[in-house]
C-alpha cells in the first residue's frame, strides 16, 4: 500500500530516466496507482459511496507530481549537458575537415605533376612502341615473304615444291592448315608475278593452280567420306583447313549440293484419292483441306533440317546459320516448290474452286512449317538464328508470291469459283422456273408503272436500274446456260458423278423444298469461305478483294436467287387469276416468307461477318453497306409488290362478290329468308376463310399480321361503301346485319386488333337499319358511331325505307 506522502518503491522505480514507466501507457500507469488506493471494499460494506476518502489519492498524485517535476529538472540538466558535448565535438568535426582538405589539394596538385610527367613519357615511348611494332610486323612478312618465295622457286624450277607437299600430306592437320595458308598465298603471288614477257611465270602459274585444285579437291573428297561415315572430329579439321584457304566457300557448296537428300532421282508419284478429290470440290465442305503426301514430305524435310542443324553446327560453328540458310534455300528450290507447283496443276485440272482450296491447303501447311522451324531455330543454340528465320520467311514468300500477288492467278479463279458455286447452287431451281424467271414480270413491273419506281432511296442506291438488271441477266444467263449444256452432256466441266447428285437433290434439301434457307446458308458459308481465304493469302488486299467477294455474293444470292424466287412467286400469282378463280391457291406467298428470311441471314451475315473486317476503311465499309442495302432495297420492294398485288386482286374479288348484290336483298317480302346469308356475304366469308387457313401457312409474325390488315382494311373500306347504295327495310336490316356479322367473325379470327375495331363500326352501322327512329339519336352517340364522320351515319339513314328522308335528318340532327 502506497503511504499517503511517498510513493511506494514500485512507483518510483517507473519514474525515472532511463526506464520511464516501463513500457505502460500514462492511461495505464495513471489506472494503477488508482486501483492500489481503491476503497471499494469499504464503499460496498456500506452500500454507498459517500464514505470514500479522497487523501490517499490526492497524496499519491501529488507525490507523483513532485517525482515528475524533479524527473523534469533532471532531464532539462542532461540535456544541457549533451548539448554542450555536441557543439565540442561539431567544432572538432569542423576543424578535422579543414585540415583534410588541405592535404587533398596537396595530393591532387602532386598528382596532377605526376600525370603531366607521365604524359610526356608516354609521348616519348609511344612512337617507339609502334616502330617497334611495325618493325616485327615487317620482319615477319620479310621471313614469310622469303619462305613463300622459296617455295614460289620451287614451282618455278621443279614444278612442285616437297617441302610443301610434306605439309600438305602430313598427318597433323595443323601442318595441313599451313599448307592450305601457303597454297593460298602462292596463288595471290604467282597471279602477281606472272606476265607474257617471262613464258615460265605462265608455266609456274598453271602449276601452282594444279597443286590448289589437287589440295582442294583431296580435301573436299576426305570431307564428303567423314560425313558419310559420322566422322564429326574430321569434318571439324576439314571445314577449318578450307575456311582457312577460300573462307570454306567450296566445301559449304559441296555440303549442300552432294547432300544425299538430294542424290538419286526424285520421284514425287502422288494421286488425289477420291476422299480428297471430293473435299476439294464439294461445294458444302468449307475445312481446309491437307494433301496426305504433302504433310509426309514436310514433317520429313523438317526432321531432315532438325537433324542437319545439330551436325552443320559442331562442323561449320559459326557458319553454321550460313550454311543452313543455303540448304534450306535449295530444298524450298529443288524439293518444295516443284510439289507445290504440281498439285496445285492437279487441283486446276478439277476446277477453280478445287485450286484455290489447294492453294490455301497448301500455304497452310507451309507457313506452320516455317513457323516451327522458325520456333526450333530461336530456341536452339544457333548463332545468327534470326538470319535464318529471315531465310525461311523469304523462301516462303517467294514460294507463294508470284500466285497469290498476281491477279489472275489467284482472285479471278476465287472470284469465278465462287461464282460457279453460287450458280451451281442456284441452277436447279432457275432452271426448274427458267420461263417464269427471265420474263422479269416482276422486275418489269418495279420498274415500269409501280409506285416503287419512284422510292426515293431505291433510286439513290446503287448502279442505275437497267444496268443492274442487265448485269442480273447476263450472270444468269451465262451461268445457266452452261448448266444445261452439262445436264445435256455437252459440257464436261463437272463429273458424271457429281451431274447425277445434283440433278436429284440440292444441297441436300429435297425438291420441293428448292428454295429454302439452308441454300442461302450454304451460299453464305461459299462466301465466308472465300473471305477467309482471303485474309490469310493476301491481307494486303483484303479490302479490295472482300468488296468484290460481297458483290457477287449480292448478285448470286439475292438477284439471282431471291429475286428469282420472288419472279416465281409474282407469275403463280398472276397465272391463276385470282380476282376470277374459284379455286384460291395462295402458295405463292411461301416465297414472300423464305425471302423475307433469307434477307434477314443475308444481313445478318454482312453485319456480323463482314463488316467488321472493314474496322481500319472505313470508306470501303460504307461502300458495302450502300451495295448490300440496294440489293436487300430492291427485294424489299419486289416483295411489296406481291402483296399489294395480292391485296388488289381480292379488293378486285371481293368487288365482284360485292356486284352480286341485289337491289332488293334487303327489301324481302317476307322472313322466311331470314335464316340465309345473301350471296356476296357467303361468297367474302368462304373467301376469307380459305385466305386465312392458307397464308397462315406461308407468312409468319409481321408479316402475316401486315398482310391481313391490309386485306381487312380493303374490305372494310369497300363495305362501308357497298352498304349506302342500298334501300334497306327494318327485316333487312336483319340481313345485312346477319352478312356483317358473318364477315365479323371471320376476320376476328385473324386477331389483328384494328380490323376489329373497322369491322365493329360496320355492324353498329347495320344496326341503324333495325332500331326504332327514336332510338337513333342515342345509337349514334354511343359507341364506335361516336367518333364517326356524322356524313356517314346520314348516308346510312337515308337508305331506310321506313322513313321521310326530309323530316326524318332533320328531326335527328344529322343534316
Amino acid at each position: 500500500m502506497n503511504s499517503l506522502y511517498e510513493l511506494d518503491a514500485r512507483w518510483r522505480k517507473l519514474l525515472n530516466l532511463d526506464n520511464f514507466l516501463n513500457g505502460l501507457t500514462v492511461h495505464e500507469f495513471v489506472e494503477e496507482i488508482s486501483n492500489e488506493n481503491s476503497l471499494k471494499d469499504g464503499a460496498a460494506h456500506t452500500g454507498t459511496w459517500e464514505h470514500l476518502n479522497p487523501k490517499p489519492y490526492i497524496r499519491t498524485f501529488e507525490s507523483t507530481v513532485k517525482e515528475l517535476q524533479k524527473l523534469n529538472t533532471d532531464a532539462e540538466s542532461r540535456k544541457g549537458q549533451l548539448e554542450q558535448g555536441v557543439a565540442k565535438y561539431e567544432l572538432l568535426h569542423a576543424q578535422k575537415v579543414l585540415q583534410l582538405r588541405s592535404n587533398l589539394e596537396t595530393i591532387v596538385k602532386d598528382s596532377s605533376v605526376l600525370d603531366n610527367e607521365l604524359t610526356n613519357v608516354t609521348q616519348v615511348v609511344s612512337p617507339l612502341g609502334e616502330k617497334l611494332e611495325k618493325s616485327i610486323k615487317r620482319k615477319n612478312m620479310y621471313a614469310k615473304s622469303v619462305e613463300l618465295i622459296s617455295y614460289y622457286s620451287a614451282f618455278h624450277t621443279d614444278g612442285v615444291s616437297s617441302e610443301l607437299e610434306a605439309l600438305r600430306t602430313s598427318k597433323n592437320w595443323k601442318s595441313r592448315a599451313r599448307a592450305s595458308i601457303l597454297v593460298k598465298n602462292l596463288l595471290i603471288l604467282t597471279r602477281k608475278v606472272e606476265t607474257k614477257s617471262v613464258p615460265k611465270t605462265i608455266e609456274t602459274t598453271a602449276l601452282i593452280e594444279q597443286y590448289a585444285q589437287k589440295l582442294e579437291t583431296e580435301f573436299l573428297t576426305e570431307f564428303n567420306t567423314a560425313y558419310r561415315e559420322n566422322d564429326f572430329d574430321q569434318l571439324t579439321e576439314i571445314a577449318i583447313l578450307l575456311n582457312r584457304y577460300n573462307n570454306g566457300l567450296n566445301v559449304i557448296q559441296s555440303f549442300v549440293n552432294q547432300h544425299e537428300y538430294f542424290m538419286g532421282v526424285d520421284q514425287d508419284d502422288f494421286a488425289f484419292n477420291e476422299s480428297f478429290k471430293n473435299s476439294l470440290t464439294d461445294l458444302n465442305h468449307h475445312a481446309i483441306s491437307y494433301e496426305s503426301s504433302m504433310v509426309r514430305i514436310l514433317d520429313e524435310i523438317e526432321t531432315l533440317v532438325k537433324n542437319e542443324s545439330k551436325v552443320v553446327g559442331r562442323v561449320f560453328e559459326s557458319r553454321c546459320a550460313f550454311v543452313l540458310q543455303l540448304l534450306i534455300q535449295k530444298i524450298f528450290l529443288q524439293k518444295i516448290e516443284p510439289r507445290i507447283e504440281a498439285r496445285l496443276n492437279a487441283a486446276l485440272s478439277l476446277s477453280g474452286l478445287a485450286y484455290v482450296r489447294m492453294l490455301h491447303g497448301l500455304f497452310s501447311l507451309l507457313n506452320q512449317f516455317v513457323k516451327d522451324l522458325s520456333e526450333f531455330f530461336q530456341l536452339g543454340d544457333i548463332e545468327d538464328s534470326a538470319d535464318l528465320t529471315s531465310a525461311l520467311e523469304r523462301s516462303f514468300n517467294d514460294l507463294f508470291s508470284k500466285t497469290i500477288y498476281d491477279r489472275t492467278k489467284y482472285f479471278d479463279l476465287e472470284k469465278r469459283s465462287l461464282e460457279l458455286a453460287l450458280a451451281q447452287k442456284t441452277s436447279k431451281f432457275c432452271l426448274a422456273h427458267e420461263k417464269e424467271i427471265y420474263a422479269r414480270a416482276l422486275s418489269t413491273k418495279l420498274m415500269n408503272g409501280s409506285s416503287f419506281a419512284n422510292d426515293i432511296a431505291f433510286q439513290e442506291s446503287g448502279p442505275t436500274s437497267s444496268g443492274k438488271l442487265s448485269q442480273i441477266n447476263n450472270f444468269l444467263k451465262s451461268h445457266l446456260e452452261r448448266e444445261k449444256r452439262k445436264l445435256n452432256g455437252a459440257d464436261n466441266l463437272l463429273t458424271s458423278d457429281y451431274i447425277g447428285r445434283t440433278s436429284n437433290s440440292f444441297d441436300g434439301v429435297p425438291t420441293s423444298q428448292e428454295f429454302s434457307l439452308q441454300s442461302i446458308d450454304g451460299m453464305l458459308k461459299c462466301a465466308i469461305e472465300s473471305v477467309a481465304r482471303i485474309m490469310e493469302l493476301v491481307p494486303s488486299k483484303a479490302n479490295e478483294y472482300t468488296y468484290e467477294i460481297v458483290e457477287v455474293l449480292l448478285v448470286g444470292t439475292v438477284n439471282s436467287y431471291v429475286e428469282c424466287g420472288l419472279e416465281v412467286s409474282f407469275s403463280q400469282m398472276t397465272e391463276q387469276d385470282l380476282p376470277k378463280n374459284p379455286e384460291l391457291n395462295l402458295s405463292y406467298l411461301n416465297y414472300i416468307s423464305r425471302a423475307s428470311e433469307m434477307l434477314s441471314l443475308i444481313s445478318a451475315t454482312i453485319k456480323t461477318v463482314v463488316l467488321p473486317l472493314f474496322v481500319n476503311a472505313p470508306e470501303v465499309k460504307k461502300a458495302v453497306i450502300m451495295i448490300s442495302n440496294h440489293h436487300l432495297k430492291r427485294c424489299e420492294l419486289l416483295m411489296n409488290i406481291v402483296i399489294d398485288e395480292t391485296v388488289l386482286a381480292f379488293a378486285q374479288r371481293f368487288l365482284g362478290s360485292l356486284a352480286k348484290q341485289k337491289k332488293r336483298d334487303f327489301l324481302p317480302k317476307t322472313q322466311d329468308i331470314l335464316d340465309h346469308d345473301t350471296l356476296p356475304a357467303s361468297e367474302i366469308v368462304r373467301d376469307l376463310n380459305t385466305l386465312f387457313s392458307q397464308v397462315r401457312l406461308y407468312l409468319k409474325n409481321e408479316n402475316l399480321q401486315s398482310f391481313l390488315q391490309q386485306i381487312g382494311s380493303s374490305l372494310s373500306r369497300l363495305l362501308f361503301d357497298h352498304y349506302k347504295k342500298f334501300q334497306v327495310s327494318s327485316v333487312g336490316g336483319i340481313i345485312l346485319t346477319k352478312d356483317i356479322i358473318g364477315i365479323q367473325t371471320a376476320v376476328e379470327e385473324w386477331s389483328v386488333g384494328g380490323l376489329i375495331d373497322d369491322f365493329a363500326t360496320l355492324r353498329e352501322l347495320a344496326n341503324l337499319f333495325t332500331v326504332q327512329p327514336e332510338e337513333l339519336n342515342s345509337l349514334t352517340d354511343e359507341g364506335h358511331l361516336a367518333t364517326l364522320d356524322r356524313r356517314i351515319i346520314s348516308a346510312y339513314v337515308e337508305k331506310r325505307d321506313d322513313l321521310n328522308q326530309n323530316s326524318f335528318v332533320s328531326k335527328i340532327g344529322l343534316s
